[in-house]
């Protein structure tokens, strides 16, 4: 028998990741997938307006720690060519009297200098970058057609184990890319409202509020005194005497909230955190856990591409990113080598396009 046809694969991969198989183009291309001109474009405060239709409830996504993310539409006699949906970030003006505007323009300058970096802005699970608005309502465009934040899908009983690991192990890939740069960049503020997944089931990050390194260097004065994303943060920066110290350990610990939180659907919004008692991801877990036991959640245990082996597997992986001791966390590599070594992976890496 001859070899399958890039379209029979791709229907197969449809069907593993519950994609609409309609998308998929005979030659294997993806509709309507094209890149807009990779030269950002300066939009006006009207404009963005009247792309998320003043900011409409109805457009609304969700929150990210500083700002508020949009659907929204690109009409064709703007693009020259199709219509396309895409994803508006604004940053929140209440976040700007609390942090000080200055660290907010800040903020925002950054991750446009970030955005244009091209030793990394190729990366399929970064957010492609179209245009950005200056003005006193600061706000970016993103090439990114959503579905919705790894915040909002995780509860969602209909957020498959294929689309959990498909999510858990790019983004990590994602982080080890990151972090093996000549001059390497730490987030330092992850997390699931900041990751969206396409149509594609990809997960895409387009939050780099506080990050450091790379063509941004160290983190200057004006973002030092930023919190991280309640939840997320590595225990080990607020102990005494070890607030200044910022490595890549500290990604690791926040990668190990999300990948947690993930194959256990347990997310916090931040009322539970500060008007109750409830423990965070990494305390729960550290409760929960057992040598050898799974915290995978019973709705995605009960997938039928769930191997029993593979949920202690990534729980243990999980654990050891959260440890309290920085120095026995695995590096990002190590993590994508052993999500890689997953059955889940292993048997049906093709259909879940990684």
């Amino acid at each position: 028998m001859g070899s399958p046809s890039p379209e029979s694969t791709l229907r197969k991969k449809a069907r593993f990741l519950q994609l609409d198989a309609s998308i998929f183009s005979a030659d294997g291309m993806l509709h309507g997938k094209d890149m807009l001109s990779p030269k950002p474009r300066k939009y006006q405060e009207a404009e963005l307006e009247k792309l998320t239709n003043n900011y409409d409830e109805k457009y609304f996504i969700g929150r990210t720690q500083f700002g508020k993310l949009y659907r929204a539409k690109i009409d064709s006699h703007v693009t020259g060519a199709e219509s396309r949906y895409v994803t508006v970030k604004i940053w929140d003006q209440e976040q700007e009297r609390f942090y000080r505007e200055a660290c907010c323009n800040v903020m925002y300058d950054e991750e446009v200098r970030f955005l244009r970096d091209p030793t990394v802005n190729h990366h399929p699970n970064l957010v492609k970058f179209i245009g950005y608005c200056p003005g006193e309502v600061k706000g970016v465009v993103y090439d990114l057609d959503p579905i919705d934040t790894l915040h909002n899908l995780t509860r969602k009983e209909s957020f498959t184990w294929p689309q959990s690991i498909k999510t858990i192990l790019c983004f990590a890939r994602l982080l080890e890319f990151l972090h093996g740069q000549a001059k390497p960049y730490l987030l330092l503020n992850i997390n699931a409202a900041h990751i969206v997944l396409d149509q594609d089931w990809n997960p895409i990050l387009l939050d780099f509020s506080i990050m450091s390194g790379g063509v941004l260097g160290e983190r200057g004065p004006d973002k030092k005194h930023i919190f991280m994303s309640v939840g997320y943060v590595d225990p080990f920066l607020i102990s005494p005497g070890y607030g200044e110290w910022w490595e890549a350990w500290s990604d690791v610990f926040s990668f190990g909230v999300v990948l947690l939180g993930t194959i256990a659907k347990r997310v916090l919004e931040l009322k539970e955190i500060v008007l109750s008692d409830t423990p965070l991801t990494d305390e729960w877990a550290k409760i929960e856990y057992k040598d050898g036991c799974s915290l995978v959640h019973r709705s995605l245990a009960e997938d039928p591409y769930f191997e029993e082996s593979d949920g202690t597997k990534i729980t243990t992986l999980g654990m050891q990113c959260i440890d309290d001791n920085p120095e026995r966390r695995p590096t990002m590599k190590e993590a994508v080598e052993r999500l890689k070594s997953l059955l889940v992976v292993q048997r049906h890496a093709d259909a879940l396009g990684v």
